[in-house]
């Protein structure tokens, strides 16, 4: 079983959604989400209900891909960023120092650079409480496998 210790306050999951909502209206994307290494959903803009399901599966595939990339150590040194292009829709992944994953999806016609801009400015602006969660990592809770949605 995994065990995670780490809890966010209601107040800091309120805040983290306000700024990955305003990040969704400024980027220009149409889904974001913040989910753990273990693939457990933390929060997701913009907070439609249908999109929940298909931001549980998100972050469970985030956490995979984040995992195989360590795999690749010979050939990606550290790597922290991922850019998958479709035929009409992309996705950018980027791990935080506090191996905290964010994801988006976005159309095409939507230019990466962008979304890489405003992804950076994102992380750094969600580090102070990624690092606080990090840091008071007091309590533990376990995960079931039920916990987690496919």
């Amino acid at each position: 079983m995994d065990i995670v210790s780490y809890s966010f306050s209601e107040e800091q999951i309120n805040e983290l959604t306000r700024l990955l909502d305003r990040f969704v209206r400024n980027a220009g994307v149409d889904i974001a989400l913040l989910s753990d290494e273990g693939g457990r959903l933390i929060t997701f803009a913009p907070q439609i209900e249908n999109l929940k399901a298909l931001s549980l599966r998100s972050a469970v595939v985030s956490a995979a891909v984040s995992g195989a990339l360590e795999y690749l150590e010979n050939f990606v040194d550290q790597g922290r960023t991922l850019y998958v292009a479709g035929v009409t829709k992309s996705v950018y992944m980027l791990k935080s120092e506090y191996s905290f994953l964010f994801f988006c999806s976005f159309p095409n016609k939507t230019p990466i650079g962008s979304v890489k801009l405003f992804s950076e400015r994102l992380i750094k602006e969600i580090s102070p409480i990624l690092r606080s969660v990090r840091e008071k990592s007091n309590v533990e809770r376990t995960i079931k496998f039920e916990d987690i949605a496919i």
